[in-house]
């Protein structure tokens, strides 16, 4: 019998390839060993991963509905008593371990915006806009800054069938994070200000993409 051979798409798998470093010359980006366990897997059951962010020695998971966070060249020792000891490992992608709560990133990665260390983003099946707070150890975990006086109107505004996009981002020259939840019609743009934990404005402005840069914003198409 001959061998068969098909594709397999594993939406909540990660895999590594070898090192690359610009200043040597080496390039192993296309080396996939298979004598190293080079793959870390996350529960199925919770979606797949739709976005990847890497802060400091962490790399955090988003997916459709859980986050977590994996050490990056590290790993963690738990005694008997529970308590984690970190450690020295040369693997890549280290334990994972989920963030408190029922939350992901539905499958609008786009939502996500990072400032300092917070990250902001959107669970559109619960309805809710969402904050990640605290470094590389966990610090605060997920915050659901909706509920800041604007939980109803999330909740109705996110479960329209009808929205394809929603955009988020930091404006680094008003310390805001705006949200544009958009359909193929109509638009809605709003800003969250952390000085006064509250929703304060909608804007004009329906955007495809946007950024910050040298602490001005630019919004695009």
């Amino acid at each position: 019998v001959a061998d068969s051979n098909q594709q397999q798409n594993r939406i909540a798998a990660l895999i590594y390839s070898g090192l690359f470093n610009s200043r040597t010359g080496v390039n192993n980006t296309n080396q996939f060993s298979v004598g190293t366990d080079i793959t870390r897997s996350v529960d199925p059951a919770n979606g797949s991963i739709q976005r990847l962010y890497a802060e400091d020695t962490n790399l955090i998971i988003f997916q459709e509905d859980k986050v977590s966070r994996a050490l990056i060249d590290k790993d963690a020792i738990y005694s008997a008593e529970g308590n984690a000891a970190v450690t020295s490992t040369n693997l890549v992608i280290g334990q994972i371990v989920p963030y408190a709560g029922e939350y992901g990133i539905s499958t609008n990665p786009e939502s996500f915006a990072v400032y300092g260390n917070r990250k902001y983003f959107t669970d559109k099946k619960r309805g809710v806009v969402l904050r990640l707070s605290g470094g590389a150890g966990g610090g605060n975990g997920i915050t659901e800054i909706s509920l800041y006086g604007m939980h109803d109107f999330f909740r109705d505004e996110l479960s329209n069938l009808s929205v394809d996009k929603i955009v988020g981002s930091w404006n680094n020259h008003t310390k805001d994070y705006n949200i544009s939840i958009q359909t193929s019609t109509t638009y809605k743009t709003l800003t969250f200000d952390e000085g006064v934990l509250g929703w304060t404005t909608f804007l004009d402005f329906k955007p495809s993409q946007a950024f910050s840069l040298n602490n001005l914003y630019y919004t695009f198409n």
